[in-house]
């Protein structure tokens, strides 16, 4: 054997000896390290019958609330976070700093006391969030569902012409005024089927202010803070004749348009006619849907120009908007209903093939309006609140002479407002925990 070839082994035995030496002080750390992850573990896990915590490799944090597995993302929870410094406790807002904010962010440690929970993150802040407060604001359906329709909007329920009786709900104008639980009570009515009476009102222009006040306030528009509706010859709006006025939502040439239509009646007419016509918009909306696809395709893609056009106490205005007769949010649902012939502009902006067909799906929305409409009549004291986004709304016509006459009184809300006050007051009257 050649000496270069024995120094060439003795080279590689010793290679391999340090391969080994390091492979077995690997293999050593490797053990280590689990026994270390293993600990880490253990210290992340709390156990008890109410809440269960654990650290998750998928970007999530997995708590177990009163039997149930919910998991946060890690990058919610850390931009949620509740600490003095990333929200502001009185303004109910966030405040982090977003500069370095890292989005990539995971919990080294995760504790809790059965009411609270802890997370230390990586960078060594810590932040905590009360179990309630999670468990309202969890990632499932039911979850989702519950927090939508009890915070956000109330789940709407759509009628026909012959169920009015049963849905629409009456309401003391005193006890409005005088108690927030017969405020939510109205309000909460009125947001899901459209429409709701309150009775009682006293006689006089300014008692619908006061309902107004307890809300937030009136939404103006160019015919005012409030708007008389009666007989005027020589009129700017035909709302303001003693004529059939056909069913429309008030309007619609506004982007956004006033979501609440309040109509105190102060004086009603006594000859026959002047009755008021409603139909749920909405559940004429579906009803196309399921029986007549190729209209309903036609009414919600189908943009159409509103207009108002004139002048009112001097100020001349001249309004334009364009919208479908029905409108989709990304859901697919219904959120807005434009129409008024009236106030339906004579340019069309869409390609002249359309026009017939669109046409004959107007004339369907219309006929099927009146086909499942109501009808009836309010008194001298009754405020008639209304979705205008929703319901479309007409009277039939009457006589108007020296002995006769009908006179209202209307203001506008936003829905804004009236979901507002909605939440206030749930969180008041229903002490709902969880929700701030």
């Amino acid at each position: 054997m050649s000496t270069n070839f024995y120094l060439t082994l003795v080279v590689i035995t010793q290679s391999e000896k340090a391969i080994m030496f390091v492979l077995n002080r690997i293999k050593s750390s490797q053990n280590i390290l689990k026994i270390l992850t293993n600990s880490a573990k253990r210290q992340i896990e709390v156990h008890n019958s109410s809440l269960l915590l654990k650290k998750q490799v998928d970007n999530n944090l997995t708590i177990k609330i009163c039997g149930e597995s919910l998991k946060f993302p890690h990058v919610w929870l850390r931009d949620n976070c509740q600490c003095e410094h990333c929200f502001h406790s009185t303004a109910k807002s966030r405040t982090i700093d977003w500069t370095n904010f890292n989005i990539n962010i995971v919990p080294q440690n995760v504790t809790e006391d059965g009411k609270t929970i802890e997370v230390t993150w990586e960078d060594g802040h810590k932040s905590k969030y009360g179990v309630d407060w999670l468990k309202f604001r969890r990632f499932t359906p039911d979850g989702q569902k519950n927090y939508t329709e009890s915070i956000y909007k109330s789940k709407k329920e759509t009628w026909r012409g012959d169920q009015f009786q049963d849905i629409c709900s009456k309401h003391d104008y005193n006890e409005i005024i005088q108690s927030d639980e017969a405020l939510h009570n109205w309000l909460e009515k009125l947001s899901i089927f459209g429409v709701a009476l309150i009775q009682n009102t006293p006689d006089n222009e300014a008692a619908i202010d006061k309902v107004v006040e307890k809300i937030g306030f009136t939404r103006r528009t160019h015919y005012g803070v409030k708007f008389v509706v009666q007989h005027v010859v020589n009129t700017s709006n035909v709302a303001y004749l003693s004529n059939n006025l056909q069913m429309h939502i008030d309007l619609p040439y506004y982007e956004y348009c006033p979501g609440v239509n309040m109509l105190h009646c102060l004086v009603q007419t006594q000859s026959k006619g002047g009755e008021n016509l409603l139909s749920d918009a909405y559940y004429v909306a579906e009803y196309i849907k399921q029986n007549h696809p190729k209209e309903y395709q036609l009414l919600t893609e189908t943009e159409i120009e509103w207009s108002d056009i004139g002048v009112e106490d001097g100020n001349e205005f001249f309004k334009l908007h364009r919208a479908p007769v029905i409108c989709l949010d990304m859901h697919g649902e219904v959120t807005r209903i434009n129409f008024s012939i009236p106030q339906r502009g004579s340019f069309f902006p869409g390609p002249l093939e359309n026009v017939q067909p669109w046409y004959k799906a107007h004339k369907l929305f219309y006929d099927l309006n009146h086909k499942f409409m109501a009808r009836f009549k309010t008194n001298a004291g009754d405020i008639l609140t209304f979705d205008n986004i929703r319901l479309l709304h007409g009277r039939n016509a009457y006589e108007d002479n020296n002995s006769n006459v009908r006179k209202l009184i209307g203001a506008y809300v936003d829905w804004d407002e009236i979901y507002s006050r909605l939440r206030c007051l749930k969180v008041k009257l229903k002490n709902q925990s969880g929700i701030y």
